[in-house]
């Protein structure tokens, strides 16, 4: 069974194997986690979610260390003091029972992790002398990393990439020992790291957070309108260069070539639809001039809207079947 359920009341148990347990997320959206108990007080998480709900811990985690490695997507959490930070795609983030978000929240919906788990007051006497045989001291990694005080994240480890790689390849394919033999080289990997070896971490104000967040949902509501990100900024009273480094943060790209994509995935859906042209299409995207429309799609895909959608209908992909 998993000791680390984060939020209870959302997620069942729908089944339950030898060696891992599978949980379904019941509320809005998708997703869930599988959980490998590999020691007393040590699991291996790994979490599927495409939601954009908030989730709040149903308790404090006291003394718990969390090693997470963000596969794809980006987690935003905020902390006691109303700041918030993300781990993005690729990084490494550390934290333990000193700085626990207060809540978690995936702002693209997509999001693909895996997590060393380890609650120190479950883990034994016995188990605590066996990882001090590979010099895995608990409590001296608390101390390297600051994590009373503060999120350790780092990107730039290659080590650390090649082993959660490793790990995430193995869910549902390895038994448990296998589990047990990487959560104990990652410990003994993770015992090395200091915190001048994580990167500067960029905190921001929750109300900025949500400012840049409405003007998201007032461009994206208004995408048939020729509308400037930049003004709509300054109107909010945001200033650009904070805007687009929140932006940045929260959505993974710059306000511009966000937009864009958002646009031309909403385009490969409307293509779909006969009765629409090109430069009905184009309008309902912004686009005044088709051509440039057609530029914009043929950078993101490879192939201009009209070939995307012959392509598309010769192969079935439109079919309503």
């Amino acid at each position: 069974m998993c000791t680390n359920q984060w939020f209870e009341e959302n997620f069942k148990l729908i089944e339950q194997e030898k060696d891992y347990s599978v949980y379904e997320y019941l509320s809005e959206g998708e997703g869930g986690f599988i959980s490998y108990s590999i020691f007393d007080g040590i699991e291996i998480v790994f979490m599927d979610f495409n939601t954009k709900n908030i989730f709040m811990p149903i308790a404090p985690h006291e003394d718990i260390i969390e090693i997470s490695w963000c596969k794809k997507g980006r987690v935003e959490c905020e902390f006691q003091n109303r700041t918030i930070a993300y781990l993005q795609e690729g990084d490494f983030g550390i934290n333990g029972s000193g700085y626990i978000p207060l809540s978690y929240q995936f702002p693209l919906k997509i999001y693909e992790a895996v997590s060393l788990v380890i609650n120190q007051k479950k883990c034994s006497d016995e188990l605590k002398k066996f990882m001090k045989t590979f010099s895995i001291d608990m409590e001296m990694i608390c101390y390297n990393l600051g994590l009373e005080k503060t999120w350790y994240i780092s990107r730039d480890d290659k080590k650390l990439k090649h082993l959660f790689e490793e790990i995430y390849e193995a869910k549902r394919n390895e038994n448990k020992e296998y589990f047990k033999i990487k959560g104990i080289e990652l410990l003994y990997h993770i015992h090395f790291l200091s915190q001048s070896t994580g990167r500067k971490k960029t905190y921001y104000k929750k109300d900025q957070i949500n400012k840049v967040k409405k003007i998201r949902d007032y461009l994206i509501d208004s995408l048939d309108k020729k509308i400037s990100i930049e003004q709509c900024a300054l109107d909010r009273g945001i200033g650009l260069t904070t805007f687009r480094s929140i932006f940045s943060q929260i959505y993974g790209d710059t306000p511009t070539v966000y937009f864009t994509k958002y646009k031309m995935a909403v385009a490969t859906k409307l293509l779909s639809d006969k009765s629409l042209s090109i430069m009905n299409i184009a309008l309902q995207l912004g686009y005044s001039n088709p051509s440039k429309f057609s530029a914009a799609f043929k950078k993101q895909y490879g192939m201009l809207p009209k070939d995307y959608r012959k392509k598309n209908n010769e192969m079935g992909y439109f079919s309503k079947e």
